[in-house]
């Protein structure tokens, strides 16, 4: 069985430099790394828009 939405399109990307992001790492609360790009971002960066 093969879900559809699991692939990269599915996945939000970095907003420094568009790539996939895998995970985050939060260090503070203000402060975070994204991979594997390795960009630094405010955590809430990727937190889905308020319709």
């Amino acid at each position: 069985m093969t879900d559809e939405t699991a692939g990269p399109a599915a996945r939000p990307t970095c907003p420094d430099c568009d790539a996939p992001v895998l995970t985050v790492t939060v260090v503070g609360p203000t402060d975070g790394f994204v991979a594997p790009c390795g960009c630094r971002i405010a955590p809430l960066a990727l937190e889905a828009p308020l319709e």
